[in-house]
């Protein structure tokens, strides 16, 4: 789909944050701010006479109690020196965590993952304060992660909901958020596929519904219980690695399925109901599985485009289409539903948007299922549900909703649905047989055999 960076918010500026001041390079946990009831404001909570900071987890105990933060950044202002060093400290933290958190969102391969867009909610919690003092921290935070992102010269949709819910969010001016988000997109120009939004939400959607039907472990539904199995970044599982990026993906996941669990976060309203995250072992094999759906899917692009670039006469996927637009993830919205389906590929003839005329438009759903084992009757039941699926989520009459396409705000009728599977090693004749069976289906089947 994410973002959703690699590392949630939280863990990278509670390690700034949390193991500055107290010599520990582990992170704070979520608790230490969310049980927290601030007790009357004193300086000797946080740091000593010259204003260097003490005690375990001050600082981030500081950045979370707003008035507090207000307190000491009002009386820095007014030119307190201890106040001054004290708030200097914050500052120099944060634009470590702004630093980090560009390394971890930007640096990785976020192209290929759901959890590549930050999960800003445990940043809202941990800064709450949207008044001048929070506002500063949340501007250095801002500047510190756009210059590591230049410095990289990516963009993706981390930099731009970063700038967005950053700046935007405070009282800083939308315009500030804006320039600053050209301005990186300008320096990235041509390095790298950085993901979209909307590339970003198609992930995310998809791995959200791709996770709910996973059949694995999982871990157990009441919040007191689920606590106990709290991971950490800094302590993985034996034999996996403290930077093993799956593993950290993994405390990312964990942590927002709480979130979900305990109301903190909204979920969909047409979503599969909220399941308890999967124990660590289920969800590696399930990350495997969904990249490789992932990269079947870019395949299949490639090989769509390919196919495009052919004369008229000569295609094999696109027949009939004069001007192929080949476009991926893009959103449809349907009558009645909330939650917007997001397509594998979308055609559309561009020749057919001319005035009087109707919008050509075909939509394929890949499938990367592994035919080997399965029995012919099972292979049957296979196409016909994935058949239905396809027809019920890409066809009939969708509205377009992908920014930049020439039908976005549109609704149009599906002209034809496309179903595409792995063909590695099937036999040709049970292709055969499968392609007909799909034309009573109402959907056209393509056998793939990725390179």
């Amino acid at each position: 789909m994410g973002h959703w960076p690699r590392v949630v918010a939280w863990v990278v500026l509670s390690l700034v944050l949390g193991g500055s001041s107290c010599g520990e390079d582990g992170a704070a946990p979520p608790e230490v701010w969310r049980e927290d009831v601030a007790p009357a404001f004193d300086y000797a909570l946080y740091c000593d006479a010259a204003g260097r900071l003490t005690g375990r987890y001050s600082d981030v105990l500081l950045v979370h109690r707003s008035e507090h933060l207000e307190r000491v950044y009002a009386d820095a202002q007014r030119g307190d020196a201890r106040a001054r060093v004290l708030f200097g400290q914050l500052e120099a933290q944060v634009a470590a965590g702004g630093e980090k958190l560009a390394e971890q969102a930007l640096g990785l391969v976020c192209p290929s993952l759901p959890t590549c867009t930050v999960r800003w909610a445990f940043l809202e919690e941990l800064i709450p304060s949207h008044e001048a003092g929070g506002t500063r921290l949340r501007h250095v935070l801002a500047r510190s992660f756009e210059r590591e992102a230049r410095r990289k010269g990516v963009e993706n949709a981390v930099l731009n909901a970063a700038l967005s819910v950053l700046l935007v969010g405070s009282v800083l001016e939308v315009a500030e958020a804006k320039a600053a988000g050209a301005e990186v997109r300008t320096l990235a120009g041509g390095v790298g596929r950085g993901l979209s939004l909307e590339d970003a939400a198609a992930l995310e959607a998809r791995f959200t519904e791709a996770e709910a039907l996973e059949s694995g472990a999982r871990l157990p539904a009441q919040l007191e219980a689920l606590a106990r199995y709290r991971p950490s970044v800094h302590q993985p599982p034996s034999g996996v690695s403290v930077t093993e990026s799956r593993w950290v993906d993994y405390v990312a996941y964990w942590e927002r399925r709480y979130e979900e669990l305990s109301g903190a976060r909204q979920w969909p309203p047409d979503a599969p109901p909220v399941k308890p995250p999967l124990k660590w072992d289920g969800y590696n094999a399930f990350r495997g599985r969904f990249q490789e759906a992932l990269a079947f899917q870019g395949s299949v692009a490639r090989v769509l485009r390919q196919d495009a670039g052919l004369a008229r006469g000569q295609r094999h996927w696109l027949r009939g289409l004069e001007q192929p637009l080949v476009m991926e993830n893009v959103g449809l919205a349907h009558e009645g539903r909330v939650s917007l389906t997001y397509v594998d590929q979308f055609v559309v003839d561009e020749a057919s948007l001319r005035p009087g005329q109707t919008p050509s438009v075909h939509s394929f759903s890949n499938k990367k299922r592994d035919f080997k084992s399965m029995s012919e009757d099972v292979i049957d039941a296979h196409l016909a549900a994935d058949a239905r699926e396809a027809l019920t989520k890409y066809g009939g009459t969708v509205e377009v909703r992908r920014p930049g396409h020439p039908l976005f705000g549109r609704k149009v009728n599906v002209s034809r649905v496309h179903l595409v599977y792995d063909g590695a090693e099937m036999a040709p004749g049970l292709k055969v047989k499968l392609i007909r069976k799909a034309e009573d289906l109402n959907v056209e089947l393509h056998f793939h055999a990725p390179q």
